[in-house]
């Protein structure tokens, strides 16, 4: 008479065979997991980035001269003419005390002093996040330009932001901003 089941050696190759796949299996749900969460870090730091960005884009776009010395108005909306010191008719060359402290500003790598101030340091949000940001404001930069047949060295004022992960060094965004007043620079 024959018995039927199964015998030892199949019951352990089946066995084994369970184990290898579910260990398969975990190890394949553990990775899916790290990278679920690593993808899930990325887009909430891509999103603080973007968030900080909007902030420092606001600052530059209203940083004004139009008082002789510059100043972030953050919230204000200003219009074309608030960028720079109205001139005046009294003065020789147009230009009022403003007008001539704005244009030696112009001339000189001293104009993005306060916007880096306004700027600040790291807000709380990106340290708690792990995100670190460097502003730069040596990456200025000169143009020559032609002026009445005498060359003239014009200063580009920009700025370069870095956000870094602050624990792997990850480059996670790097901008170059020129403060809209800097158009108006003669």
């Amino acid at each position: 008479m024959l018995a039927s089941g199964f015998s030892l050696v199949e019951l352990m190759v089946a066995s084994v065979l369970l184990v290898l796949s579910l260990t398969g299996t975990s190890v394949l749900f553990i990775e899916s997991n790290r990278s679920s969460a690593a993808a899930s870090l990325r887009y909430r730091q891509q999103a603080l980035v973007d968030t900080d960005l909007a902030r420092v884009r606001r600052l530059n776009d209203r940083y004004t001269c139009a008082s002789g010395s510059c100043t972030s108005l953050g919230t204000a909306e200003l219009g074309k003419n608030d960028f720079f010191p109205a001139p005046t008719s009294t003065a020789a060359d147009g230009n009022s005390a403003a007008g001539d402290a704005f244009e030696a500003l112009c001339n000189s790598t001293g104009l993005l002093t306060q916007l880096v101030a306004d700027i600040g340091a790291t807000p709380a949000a990106l340290t708690t996040a792990g995100i670190n940001y460097t502003i730069d404001p040596n990456n200025q930069g000169q143009q020559t330009i032609s002026e009445f047949g005498t060359n003239v060295v014009r200063n580009l004022h920009r700025y370069t932001i870095t956000y870094t992960n602050s624990t792997s060094g990850e480059l996670l965004r790097r901008v170059t901003l020129v403060p809209t007043t800097v158009a108006w620079c003669p």
